[in-house]
């Protein structure tokens, strides 16, 4: 329940449409049980041979026999007045206009919870996806793509289900029970306590129930977790699937997940299904034992029980009984949604990282120099970097080289803040970057990967990535001729307003490195970070897409990482990296005169 409790946290905000819904299903249910309990004294006495005498208790409007007596006395006398047709006519019309009334509120608590459903489900789809974008680049290495789509799109449509089916439950289910347990309490007190011994039977089966819910539910979001990731394994590596001629293998590999997913489907299917059974048989049982108890009343001539009444207690607890049954109905949703909201806090318990609250000083422009002192970094405990001394400053062009696995990669990544320095410091304008607001920093970096990251959205949308508003069209060509990318937009179908497929897979790999280029020249940013941007492309884009960067470098301070030492040879410094270390700086000339390693880097290229 504290569970469940947490769920509808997220629908505080509309707190007053629960409580507007509570005050119209109050009337709807006291509608309701006064229309049944109105039968019970209309019966009597319409079928009665003999008028019923006057009371001889004075009225009481607190004591239920006083007011039996009266109530009889009173409609015994319109009775006798108007005649039984006249009195049945007018008893038709207030039961009507009570069904009208009653489905009246009815419908506008339905109108009030409607809201208060989705809001609830679109604030937490909201807190998740803004936790996403908070968590590190650590987290997203470490955990399996499947395992995070599965919660976004799956466990959150398992909680929206839940909800919508149980919310108007949980608030019209209580004050059912309250009223028409009021109600068999004034027809008669035995009758009811004796009822509410034998009912908890119910809820001890349904608790039985409830526990092997949780627990298959918990083992079949698991394994719809491993269905996840090969799907997105298979799709993502479609081209390696088919070079390889692992069909088979994909194929075999996934169907033995769905069946382990299916076979605890199915066991959780067997298990919910028994719910609404179960239920039935018992209502009708403790129904039964019910009427065996009244029935026993009346036929030993217990004067404090009537027929009628009993008739009526009958009606009454049938009612009693629906909450029961509509919960039993609702509790395979219920179960499954707790598994799914557990594994939903799990992620949002996820650390947010300082460099990602949003804390720190706002920096707003780069001066002098960008210095790294004495930086180490791990991975866990794998160290990446050690003791690296590094100062890139203003204006200059800084190349990083060296062997794969060497952290160039890394030290590019720690710059940007993407991870934490494990000891030592980075220093901007002679301020501590952890010190500073990261998202700030980032806007004075402007970062061109190997992939080339695109976007499913238009060529004009990705090169004014996020801020399509601030910027002209003019703006945009132009940052697309510096990165020689206007001649073949303006040759796609709908020019700058072509839509490019996820991950722009409708434009060529030299193409897209083009846009990704355009993207950092209309941000004009003053540190520049090029991560090895061509090493993916063939000779012809290569040239190409080095042309656009060699303009986008020019007067600029940047950080390239480069596979290729031609491209390089022009730095300012050339940093050599080697086992996390930097083991030479300098100029192309006097690196290739004096260091080892970047001699061997030379020769291999050669």
């Amino acid at each position: 329940m504290k569970t469940y409790l947490r769920i509808l946290a997220y629908g505080r905000p509309e707190a007053h449409r629960a409580v507007l819904a509570f005050v119209y299903l109050l009337g709807f249910n006291l509608l309701g049980a006064v229309s049944l309990t109105l039968l019970i004294p209309f019966l009597e006495i319409l079928f009665a041979e003999r008028p019923e005498p006057p009371p001889t208790l004075p009225l009481d409007w607190f004591d239920v026999a006083s007011l039996k007596a009266h109530g009889y006395y009173w409609l015994s006398q319109q009775m006798q007045i108007s005649g039984k047709v006249n009195v049945l006519i007018g008893f038709c019309v207030v039961l009507l206009l009570a069904i009208i009334l009653k489905n009246l509120f009815r419908y506008l608590s339905n109108v009030q919870i409607a809201p208060l459903e989705h809001h609830l489900i679109r604030r937490l789809r909201d807190r998740i996806f803004a936790h996403l974008l908070r968590l590190p680049l650590s987290f997203y290495t470490q955990k399996p793509k499947g395992h995070l789509m599965n919660i976004v799109s799956n466990d959150v449509s398992v909680v929206e289900q839940a909800i919508v089916g149980t919310l108007m439950p949980l608030i019209s289910d209580p004050i059912t029970m309250v009223v028409y347990l009021l109600a068999m309490l004034f027809i008669s007190w035995q009758m009811t306590l004796f009822t509410l011994v034998v009912l908890p039977l119910t809820g001890f089966a349904l608790s039985r129930i409830a526990r092997s819910l949780k627990t298959r539910a918990r083992r079949g979001q698991a394994h719809l977790d491993e269905l996840t990731a090969i799907l997105d394994e298979v799709v993502t590596g479609m081209r390696i699937v088919k070079a390889y001629g692992t069909r088979a293998y994909e194929q075999s590999r996934y169907e033995t997940a769905n069946s382990q997913f299916a076979r605890q489907m199915i066991g959780f299917r067997r298990r919910s299904e028994l719910a609404s059974p179960v239920t039935e048989v018992l209502s009708v049982l403790i129904v039964l034992i019910i009427i065996l108890y009244g029935g026993s009343l009346i036929v030993g001539g217990d004067q404090q029980l009537k027929a009628s009444e009993f008739i009526g207690f009958i009606a009454l607890f049938s009612q009693f009984l629906a909450p029961i049954k509509t919960f039993s109905s609702a509790l395979s949703r219920i179960q499954k949604a707790l598994v799914s909201f557990g594994r939903i806090e799990e992620l949002l318990a996820e650390p947010v990282p300082p460099s990602e609250s949003g804390t720190g000083r706002p920096v707003s422009e780069f001066r002098e120099a960008l210095r790294l002192e004495s930086v180490s970094f791990s991975y866990g405990s794998q160290p990446v970097l050690r003791d690296i001394d590094l100062e890139i400053r203003r204006g200059e062009m800084v190349a990083l080289v060296g062997p794969s696995g060497g952290g160039k990669s890394t030290l590019a990544d720690l710059i940007c803040r993407f991870y934490e320095v494990s000891s030592g410091r980075i220093t901007l304008d002679g301020h501590d970057i952890r010190e500073l607001d990261a998202a700030s920093l980032r806007k004075l970096l402007g970062v061109v990967t190997q992939e080339g990251i695109l976007f499913n959205d238009t060529v004009r949308n990705n090169i004014a990535y996020g801020c399509a508003d601030r910027y002209t069209q003019a703006q945009i060509e132009a940052a697309a001729r510096t990165a020689n990318a206007h001649e073949f937009i303006c040759e796609l179908e709908q020019g700058y307003d072509t839509r490019i497929g996820e991950r722009g897979t409708r434009l060529s790999g030299g193409q897209r490195q083009r846009i990704a280029i355009a993207r950092a020249v209309l941000r004009n940013p003053p540190i520049l970070i090029l991560d090895e941007a061509t090493s993916a492309l063939d000779n012809t884009s290569e040239k190409i897409v080095q042309e656009a960067l060699d303009r986008l470098l020019r007067d600029r301070t940047s950080v390239v990482i480069a596979h290729r030492l031609s491209t390089i040879e022009h730095a300012d410094k050339i940093v050599v990296l080697e086992g996390g270390r930097i083991v030479g700086q300098g100029t192309h000339a006097s690196l290739l005169a004096t260091n080892l390693a970047y001699q061997r880097l030379q020769a291999q290229v050669h």
